[in-house]
């Protein structure tokens, strides 16, 4: 009877053992089937960061070239010669020794 008992503990121990093993396969397949739905969705918002990071420093590029031309268009603002375009242009300004031709209509 002893022995009996015995072979009953056996085989529900044996079937407790395939019933967690089972268990635990379900556990760890779950947990790789989130990790992977994860990772393709870090490596997804990684993709639009780097694409996004390009844009900006394309941006950056851009701006610094506009930066850089409208330091030079300062520069020239402030020599005479701007000046003087902009005296003979707006306001009609010659020199003294200039002789101007109008047009009769």
């Amino acid at each position: 009877m002893v022995c009996e008992v015995n072979m009953s503990k056996k085989k529900n121990s044996r079937k407790k053992k395939a019933t967690n093993r089972i268990y635990f396969f379900f556990v760890f397949a779950f947990v790789c089937i989130v990790m992977a739905i994860q990772i393709t969705s870090l490596v997804k918002k990684n993709a639009f960061y780097v694409a996004e990071e390009k844009r900006l420093e394309k941006e950056l590029e851009a701006q610094q070239e506009k930066r850089e031309e409208l330091d030079n268009y300062e520069q020239y603002i402030q020599t005479e010669e701007y000046k003087e375009s902009v005296a003979q242009s707006k306001l009609g300004l010659v020199h003294q020794n200039e002789i101007i031709f109008r047009e009769n209509d």
